[in-house]
């Protein structure tokens, strides 16, 4: 089951830093390793490097994926070291001398493929290598080394036959069970001597632990599978295809068998330290972007761990590169509320509030300024009126008519519309309809031409009528 992030319990983590004990989703740590100078991307509370565990963390049980193996070796990269084989076995026979060259140089370049797949898949890359990955410089040393352990293991088993058949028949169970681990030993650090260090592979065997032994049962049946699938075709095909298709198909399950040794390993790399690097090319974010996503995560986290100074100080650096940004302003407001800092909140609250409503989120600044005890004091009108406005909507009529008074002190272009508001609060809210009229008379006589002419009048008539039924 994959391991949670810390701070996000329902996405999974992608990164953790060992000294903190902190894992980190892809939303605590943004970007990609691009993004980040030095080392790459860094702990939001230590400062030190962080480890990518995305890969692991988010693969299935090694016993889940049996379909994903089989398809693995009918794609590309695959499919063409299968014709290689194949096409390599209709040539040997016509090639005399030359045979034993192309036989060597393609056993060489399939067992280079089936260690690079095996890498790969351990360090979470999941789409199969091409041709062209293979064709590195490492097909001819890691074939030798191969031939090497073959013939190593050779040799000790006959010098084990003067100690009798009993141990020579021990010795080769004991090779048979280790195969896969000597393989993928040889495949993750290219050390023949690590290949053939018998408490190496027993401690790779420990570290992954029972899942191994379902390894090797499953390896070791697919293995057996060209043998049975031999004997079928030796009786259905003509012998001029036999080799090719024989030299096909054991490639195929070649190829099956590395990738579920490859994916055991990274259903297990934290244990097995395998390093693994995310996909930058989907994570990298654009300066700006990721500037603001760092920032919010790391004020996120560290309010969560009650570090608000160093949260405020993330916020400030985001809001330096994004002065505009909603979400930093809304979260820098919040860290104030929590903080309960009032100084802060009355010297500061008023600008912030100014940018949601220049921002077009009246309604956000309407709810951070409810929000604040005691209310900060707005000075500019327009922020007033705005506020204003969306509290007379939400039924807050004390509040919005507090804003709205004595606004004529200021010289406010559209004080029709804010005292029309006014008048309307105190109509539908506050049951004062003799402040309701002043304020009609009033928007009247100063703002004779005023657009809003026909709405004064019709609040006017409301007012006798109500008047008159009393």
């Amino acid at each position: 089951m994959a391991e949670s992030c810390h701070y996000h319990a329902s996405a999974d983590a992608s990164w953790q830093c060992q000294p903190c004990q902190r894992k980190y989703c892809s939303e605590c740590i943004p970007g990609s390793r691009a993004n980040y100078q030095g080392l790459g991307p860094e702990c939001p509370l230590c400062r030190n490097p962080v480890e990518y565990i995305g890969a692991s963390n988010g693969a299935k049980p090694f016993w889940q994926m049996g379909l994903f193996y089989f398809l693995y070796a009918l794609k590309p990269g695959p499919l063409v070291i299968m014709a290689l084989a194949a096409g390599a076995s209709l040539l040997i026979s016509g090639l005399g001398l030359l045979a034993i060259v192309a036989l060597v140089g393609i056993v060489a370049l399939v067992s280079r493929y089936n260690l690079l797949v095996i890498e790969r898949l351990a360090s979470g890359q999941l789409e199969a290598p091409g041709i062209s990955d293979a064709l590195d410089g490492n097909s001819a040393p890691l074939f030798l080394k191969v031939i090497a352990m073959t013939l190593i293991a050779g040799f000790v088993g006959y010098k084990l036959f003067a100690l009798g058949m009993g141990v020579v028949q021990v010795y080769a169970f004991v090779l048979l069970l280790l195969a896969p681990a000597a393989m993928i030993v040889l495949a993750l650090e290219h050390s023949l001597r690590a290949a053939i260090n018998p408490l190496k592979l027993l401690q790779f065997t420990l570290i992954i632990g029972w899942p191994y032994w379902l390894l090797w049962l499953t390896t070791t049946a697919v293995s057996a599978a060209p043998n049975l699938f031999m004997a079928i075709a030796a009786e259905k095909l003509p012998p001029w295809p036999l080799g090719p298709v024989i030299a096909a198909t054991t490639t195929y399950f070649y190829i099956v068998t590395s990738a579920m040794m490859g994916y055991i390993c990274l259903s297990r790399q934290q244990k097995l330290g395998i390093q693994a690097d995310p996909d930058d090319d989907n994570l990298f974010m654009e300066e700006e972007a990721f500037s603001r996503a760092r920032a919010l995560a790391d004020a996120q986290i560290l309010m969560r761990e009650s570090d608000f100074q160093a949260a405020r100080q993330a916020l400030v650096d985001g809001l330096r590169r994004n002065p505009n940004d909603e979400a930093l302003n809304e979260r820098y407001y919040r860290l104030l509320l929590a903080t309960q800092d009032k100084k802060a909140l009355r010297e500061l609250g008023p600008h912030l509030l100014d940018k949601f409503v220049q921002l077009n989120r009246p309604h956000k600044a309407a709810e951070l300024y409810l929000a604040t005890e005691p209310v900060p004091p707005i000075t500019k009108p327009e922020v007033r009126h705005a506020l204003a406005q969306i509290l007379y909507q939400q039924h807050k009529y004390q509040p919005a008519a507090q804003l709205l008074n004595n606004l004529h002190k200021e010289n406010y272009p559209q004080l029709d519309a804010a005292y029309l508001l006014l008048a309307q609060v105190y109509i539908d809210g506050l049951n004062r309809e003799d402040l309701a009229r002043k304020l009609l008379q009033f928007v009247r006589q100063k703002f004779p031409d005023s657009p809003l002419r026909s709405q004064v009048e019709t609040l006017r008539k409301v007012l006798n009528s109500s008047e008159a039924a009393n």
